[in-house]
């Protein structure tokens, strides 16, 4: 090992005996890119000059090191089995964060349906958001959180990879997103105008606001806990309107294509037995039981005196033909000559009598006063 690596582990040591009073992985994490950047340093050195001319000792570095990252000044090194609360104040305001946001995009996609939905990410977001907005515009506290530096890993990949030149063409539209942004949230609200006033303020409201977190959120992390909610609302509402776009399309086509069947009304029926004779209190009915009726609306002769019953039932047919006399109702038996398509007349085959003979397929007509 030469004396430069000799130089560089030297002073890490050094770096570490100095936080050794905090937990060996808030250690790990305050190193993590310290290592790299004094590792570059060193191969910067004059002939002569040491780390120590160029950072100081490695004890004032570490303190600018643990300051910076939010921890308090060094007093006791701390036990080694000392355990952190699992639920703490910066992971609550984080993970309430992530629920929020998932939660609004859920709602997104029911806000024109149900507005009321969007109180229950509001809900959240206000208290995770209590819980930071004392804590700077760094959140640093946030920043230092375990999976917070796993998520960092994962979304930074290597330098010079399609995913890493992707990523940064994506970060280059941000400020397209959030007009983007604006622009759905807008579109929201103006669908709600109409049945919702308090979602269309809401919704509004959101899209105006997301125009000045977008940038804002860069220097002050605090904005993100409006941003990253006002980016999931925007997308749950597109999701929504090509839904009901895809429904009214489908709709429009299957009202196009359908062509309903031709109902032809008869207003009166007259059955033939098989010798051509007119068949006459003949009740109808379907397969159903019930009684089927030739046109709706038939007015029957009503009795004066019994009430509005029909004297006949709506069902029997012929009907017969309704006349009015001196303003009293009376009926009238229908007379039809038997179709051409019946069988030959019983008077075509009978023998003809010496007497007048009346065609017994059509009953003469009467008059039968319904009273």
């Amino acid at each position: 090992m030469n004396t430069q690596a000799l130089g560089v582990e030297h002073y890490l040591a050094g770096m570490r005996a100095a936080l050794d009073d905090l937990p060996p992985n808030e250690v790990a994490e305050i190193m993590e890119d310290v290592e790299a950047h004094v590792a570059e340093l060193s191969t910067e050195l004059g002939e002569d000059e040491t780390l120590e001319q160029r950072l100081g000792p490695p004890e004032q570095y570490a303190q600018e090191l643990r300051q910076a990252a939010g921890y308090p000044a060094r007093t006791e090194r701390l036990p080694v089995t000392t355990k952190q609360a699992w639920l703490t104040r910066p992971r609550a305001a984080a993970w309430g964060l992530v629920v929020a946001t998932g939660v609004t995009l859920l709602a997104g996609a029911a806000a024109l349906r149900e507005p009321a939905v969007l109180l229950l990410p509001g809900v959240i977001l206000v208290l995770s958001l209590a819980l930071v907005h004392d804590r700077g515009p760094t959140q640093q506290e946030i920043m230092n959180l375990p999976e917070t530096h796993r998520l960092k890993k994962w979304l930074t990949p290597e330098q010079g990879t399609p995913a890493e030149r992707a990523l940064t063409y994506l970060k280059s539209l941000q400020p397209a997103w959030w007009l983007v942004r604006a622009g759905l949230l807008g579109l929201g609200a103006v669908l709600l105008a109409s049945r919702d006033m308090l979602g269309f303020l809401a919704i509004a409201a959101v899209a105006v606001v997301s125009v000045f977190a977008g940038p804002r959120a860069k220097v002050d992390r605090r904005w993100l806990w409006f941003s990253f909610p006002a980016s999931a609302l925007a997308v749950g509402l597109l999701f929504q309107v090509i839904d009901v776009t895809a429904d009214q399309l489908a709709n429009s086509t299957m009202r196009s294509s359908y062509s309903g069947p031709v109902m032809e009304t008869y207003e009166n029926i007259y059955a033939y037995d098989e010798n051509g004779k007119l068949l006459t209190n003949v009740l109808l009915y379907d397969q159903d039981g019930q009684p089927i009726n030739a046109r709706q609306g038939y007015s029957s002769c009503y009795e004066p005196t019994d009430g509005p019953e029909p004297v006949i039932p709506a069902n029997r047919y012929p009907r017969p033909k309704i006349g009015y006399e001196n303003g009293r109702c009376y009926t009238m038996t229908p007379s039809v000559s038997a179709p051409s398509s019946t069988p030959t007349d019983a008077s075509s085959t009978a023998p003809p009598s010496s007497g007048s003979a009346t065609p017994s397929s059509v009953p003469p007509t009467s008059v039968s006063p319904s009273k």
